[in-house]
């Protein structure tokens, strides 16, 4: 339960104050520009799903670039710093939610 909290928080706190220094560096991704286009709002779900994006576009970029959503020089144009900023909260989210998906398969074959 400690760990599920502090990755809600840390999400949240990502989502508060690091979503406004990434954004920039994919001013000119059409995947970025169309999710903004839905989610463009300034609540916090609205942020928080923008937030989602980049850091599974981080997370996992060469699924992305080889999908041609992503460059490598728009990877490579983001600080390290930020990118660990970005990735925190998956490396919670993330086991929970795989856990969360072994409990319900459980619970049939119970």
């Amino acid at each position: 339960v400690f760990f599920m909290l502090l990755g809600i928080g840390l999400s949240a706190y990502v989502v508060n104050t690091k979503l406004d220094l990434v954004e920039p560096y994919f001013n000119n991704n059409a995947m970025i520009i169309g999710d903004r286009r839905w989610w463009g709002g300034s609540s916090f779900k609205d942020r928080s799903m923008r937030q989602g994006v980049i850091s599974m576009m981080i997370m996992f970029p060469k699924m992305f670039i080889w999908r041609g959503l992503l460059t490598q020089q728009e990877v490579d144009a983001i600080p390290l710093k930020l990118k660990r900023w970005i990735k925190a909260p998956l490396y919670f989210e993330i086991p929970f939610f795989l856990a969360a998906i072994a409990f319900c398969i459980g619970e049939q074959f119970q």
